[in-house]
């Protein structure tokens, strides 16, 4: 009994000392700091701008598509110089979003997946601050590892290669280098042009222009019968008709058999708004500016009708111009002046009369702008606005192939010498640079410029993809503190535009 009563004591004993120890492990447990995503890494700025670069291959993070379309996946690729290869951090509560400097699209992980081997986008920033979208920063060994806050995995690569093919995914951290990132900070002014996500009928939107009426955005495209777009809000675009129905004026087979609508836009000048557009072939002289006029733009009004009034100026084989491209601008003085040209000599101007949106009869003079000499003279596309003390002349440079750009130079008077950033006339060649392509947003050319009315300016272009139609492009432009205008796709944009 004695030794019953002695076992039962150890046992007692026993139990609490067990007892006691899981007690201590238990404290100890909930006394140790958990691991918080609000502990980021102390180098990292909310707001901040970086290149995130890979570890073990040293080529930064860009995009697919260049990030243009909701799902385009994020890639490593070779350094481009541009906003594609930037990324703003932001914190959002406990985690950070990372989000393109070039489109307002932030990394994100396809379908929510919380699995290893998932697939890594590029997304508008979601309302609802997806957890897709959110991620923890945490540092280690001098890098950062990207931790997806639907799950312990790491965005990596799955292997140290350096080809653009080797897509980011979610995997098991194993500590390679392949699975770190360095943040390299880039010190930009603020208030950065972007290029807006429009979404809707984007395809097949050569020549645009976009003219404001009331609360609705115009767009008007090169297209048969000339197309119009209509949005509310510059993202989201719908088709909505055509100026000529289902058949254009008669007399344009004539004039120019076999024609083409090119480089539509609208202006109000008085209290009309007339439509330019020019009939031509490629690589012709054989071309004409036509014009058509309307009371109103509500495509919902009785008053709503364009009347086509025919040809406002042409040219044939062997003149010093080619009647393409029209574009309407008005001086201080409130002339009106028609600019236009394609390839042979150059850009040219004529006065036109503002009470019928014709050639002024008592001014034909003919102005000479722009010209070029390389590329066989290929300079086209002439837009002017007027902003401060400057006209800036907007042209596209370069055949209509991957080197397809926009360029600008600027003057104190409507008809020149428009001289670009360096000093050096467009009547010479000269003309600073406004765009460049990328791998997959190629020929940013024939733009328009379009003042909102809160004041803002908005670079509307077209671009392509390999074998595309034409794909609008909207972007926003910033006027450095020289006055010239840089937008998201300008050369040296992150050099022009450094603290």
């Amino acid at each position: 009994m004695k030794r019953i009563k002695t076992r039962n004591a150890m046992l007692i004993c026993l139990l609490a000392v067990i007892t006691l120890c899981t007690l201590v492990i238990g404290c100890s447990k909930e006394s140790a700091p958990k691991a918080s995503p609000n502990d980021g890494p102390n180098s990292i700025k909310d707001g901040g701008i970086y290149k995130i670069i890979n570890k073990a291959t040293k080529r930064p993070l860009n995009m697919q598509l260049s990030g243009m379309v909701d799902g385009a996946q994020v890639w490593q690729y070779g350094d481009t110089g541009g906003f594609d290869e930037l990324w703003r951090v932001k914190k959002q509560g406990d985690y950070y979003t990372l989000q393109s400097l070039l489109t307002p699209r932030n990394i994100s992980i396809r379908k929510d997946s919380k699995d290893t081997g998932a697939i890594i986008e590029v997304r508008k920033p979601d309302e609802k601050q997806s957890s897709s979208q959110l991620w923890t920063l945490k540092e280690y060994n001098g890098s950062i590892q990207i931790i997806s806050s639907l799950s312990d995995y790491t965005l990596g690569l799955t292997e140290n290669s350096k080809k653009s093919s080797i897509l980011p995914q979610m995997l098991t951290f194993t500590k390679d280098e392949w699975q770190l990132w360095d943040f390299k900070e880039v010190s930009l002014t603020k208030d950065l042009p972007y290029l807006l996500p429009v979404e809707g009928s984007l395809f097949h939107s050569s020549c645009p222009q976009i003219i404001k009426y009331g609360d609705t955005y115009y767009m008007f495209i090169m297209a048969p019968h000339i197309s119009i777009k209509t949005s509310k809000d510059l993202i989201n675009w719908t088709i909505a008709g055509t100026v000529f129905g289902d058949k254009d004026p008669s007399w344009m087979n004539s004039e120019v058999p076999g024609y083409g609508i090119w480089a539509p836009s609208v202006y109000k000048i008085k209290e009309k708004y007339y439509l330019y557009y020019c009939i031509s072939t490629s690589g012709s002289q054989n071309s004409a500016i036509g014009m058509a006029v309307n009371s109103t733009l509500d495509m919902n009004s009785p008053d709503y009708h364009w009347e086509d009034k025919g040809v406002v100026i042409r040219s044939h084989t062997g003149d010093d111009y080619n009647c393409i491209d029209p574009n309407i601008s008005i001086d201080e003085n409130g002339g009106v002046f028609l600019t236009f040209g394609s390839y042979w000599n150059g850009i040219y101007q004529r006065s036109i009369d503002p009470d019928t949106g014709l050639l002024l009869k008592d001014n034909s003079r003919l102005y000479h702008i722009a010209r070029r000499y390389a590329n066989n003279g290929a300079i086209e596309a002439p837009y002017i606005i007027k902003r401060g003390e400057y006209y800036y002349l907007f042209t596209a440079f370069n055949p209509m192939n991957n080197t397809y750009h926009n360029r600008v130079g600027r003057s104190k008077s409507i008809h020149g010498p428009y001289l670009d950033r360096e000093g050096k006339s467009m009547l010479e060649g000269g003309g600073t640079p406004a765009t460049q392509g990328l791998s997959e947003l190629l020929m940013p050319g024939h733009a328009s410029v379009f003042q909102d009315k809160d004041g803002k300016y908005y670079f509307v272009s077209e671009y392509f993809r390999k074998a595309s139609a034409s794909i609008l492009l909207i972007g926003t432009i910033h006027w450095d503190k020289e006055g010239w205008p840089v937008t998201a796709l300008t050369p040296d944009a992150v050099k022009l535009l450094a603290k």
